[in-house]
C-alpha cells in the first residue's frame, strides 16, 4: 500500500473516532444537572431570599423586594404590562407601597414548595398567603420564579409571574 495515501486513511479513521468518542462523552457530562428538589441547602437559601422578599414586602421596603430580583429581571402583574429590569420593579413597587392606606401590620408568608434545579438555574414554584387589613381579609396566591444562583451565591428572580389573590372565606 501506498504510503501517503496509508497515512490519509489512518489520519481518517482516528478523526472518526475521536469524533464519536467525543461524541458521546459530550452527552454523558455536559449535560445540566436537572432534578426536583424540596429539601436541601440551595432550597433552603432559596427560601431564605424568599423571606428576605417577605420582609421587605410587609415593611413596604421597596430597594429591599427589588434587590431579591436580577438587574434584568423581568416582573410579570396580572393584567399589568411586564416591568423590565431591578429600577423598574423597585418603582412599581414603591408606587404601590405609597398607595397603602391601611397601616394595619399586613401579614405575609410565602413558601416555596418544589425547585426544579438546573445547574445554577432553578424554576421555583410556590404559593402564598396574605391578610391585607385590619379586618382581617385574606387571600392565597400561586407564583412562579426563574432564578439565577450568582457568583457570590445568593439566588437571584430573573423572571417572576404569579397569579392574582384568590379570597378566603
Amino acid at each position: 500500500m501506498n504510503k501517503p495515501i496509508f497515512k490519509i486513511l489512518a489520519s481518517a479513521v482516528i478523526l472518526i473516532i475521536g469524533f464519536v468518542c467525543g461524541t458521546f462523552y459530550n452527552k454523558s457530562n455536559d449535560e445540566p444537572k436537572k432534578e426536583i428538589v424540596t429539601s436541601g441547602s440551595d432550597f433552603e437559601m432559596i427560601q431564605e431570599v424568599t423571606n428576605e422578599f417577605v420582609t421587605a414586602w410587609i415593611n413596604g421596603d421597596a430597594e429591599g423586594c427589588a434587590n431579591t430580583y436580577s438587574e434584568n429581571a423581568v416582573f410579570m402583574v396580572p393584567d399589568q404590562p411586564s416591568y423590565h429590569g431591578r429600577k423598574a420593579i423597585k418603582d412599581r413597587y414603591a408606587e404601590m407601597f405609597n398607595k397603602r392606606i391601611d397601616s394595619t401590620l399586613i401579614e405575609m408568608t410565602e413558601t416555596v414548595k418544589e425547585v426544579i434545579m438546573l445547574d445554577d438555574w432553578a424554576v421555583i414554584r410556590g404559593s402564598g398567603f396574605e391578610t391585607r387589613d385590619s379586618e382581617g381579609a385574606s387571600g392565597t396566591y400561586k407564583w412562579i420564579i426563574l432564578s439565577k444562583k450568582q457568583p457570590n451565591g445568593k439566588w437571584e428572580s430573573v423572571w417572576d409571574i404569579f397569579n392574582d389573590v384568590e379570597e378566603v372565606e
